[in-house]
């Protein structure tokens, strides 16, 4: 006891102190690290959510498509065809002559009909190709007839794909690449290439169209988001960007370990 009868305090130990304090500071550590982490979750749950929305909005564009391309193209030459069997079936009843050509011109709206209803099936079956049909997906892509503008494939190095779930990635991608090229660039040429840079496997679509409009944030443009999910899924890197010359260069690259 001290004088004047007050207990004399014990001070804490220092070794003490600076636990507490290292824990304290551990704990807000820990504390902004969980914060971190629950922002960037709830980015990542509005991020996927806009990709469901972008997939849902690209399926419902490819039915329209489809659809147009049904009501342009084929069912337009079956009319066609009905009409003039018709007309041919009146100059019988009528026992009148049948033109030749009629009858060819028949022929070949039925052949028109035949490679609109050919081209839409191979569309809807080349949407899973593995590594070994990647080349002839994108030869047969490439090759449609319901292109308006000239569209090539030029393969600069050989493609040793090993992997079937990239090969139908990078497939979907370059195909949402060529379809976006031929809606919208107004270009006069697309061509589809592949080739090899260090040690990447570098797949682009160019166009020499209208290109990006200046001031255009093109990571807002329907299909680019989905696009570059596609290329994040396979370890790849998307890049689009207007070219020198004019146009739009879409490019995916490619680690050659994949």
């Amino acid at each position: 006891m001290k004088r004047g009868g007050q207990p004399h305090r014990k001070k804490g130990k220092p070794g003490w102190r600076a636990a507490r304090s290292h824990l304290e500071t551990r704990v807000k550590e820990r504390t902004a690290e969980l914060h971190a982490a629950n922002k960037e979750l709830k980015n990542e749950i509005q991020r996927r959510k806009g990709l469901e929305g972008e997939i849902l909005e690209i399926s419902d564009r490819e039915q329209q498509r489809i659809g147009q391309e049904l009501h342009d193209g084929l069912c337009q030459h079956l009319t066609a065809v009905a009409f003039m069997t018709r007309a041919v079936a009146l100059r019988l009843k009528n026992h009148r002559v049948i033109e030749v050509e009629d009858l060819e011109r028949i022929s070949e709206l039925v052949n028109e009909a035949a490679i609109d209803a050919r081209n839409m099936a191979r569309g809807l079956h080349a949407a899973e190709v593995d590594s070994a049909r990647l080349l002839p997906a994108l030869q047969d892509l490439v090759s449609r007839e319901i292109w308006k503008t000239p569209c090539r494939l030029e393969v600069k190095t050989e493609l040793n794909l090993h992997n079937d779930a990239v090969a139908s990635q990078v497939y979907r991608l370059l195909r949402e690449a060529v379809i976006n090229a031929h809606k919208h660039a107004r270009a006069k040429e697309i061509m589809v290439e592949i080739r090899r840079s260090k040690k990447q496997i570098v797949f682009s679509v160019s166009d020499d169209g209208v290109g990006i409009p200046a001031g255009t944030n093109n990571s807002h443009a329907l299909g680019f988001h989905i696009m570059n999910y596609r290329a994040r899924s396979m370890g790849a890197r998307l890049e689009i960007k207007g070219r020198q010359r004019g146009g739009t260069r879409v490019a995916l690259y490619l680690p050659q370990s994949k």
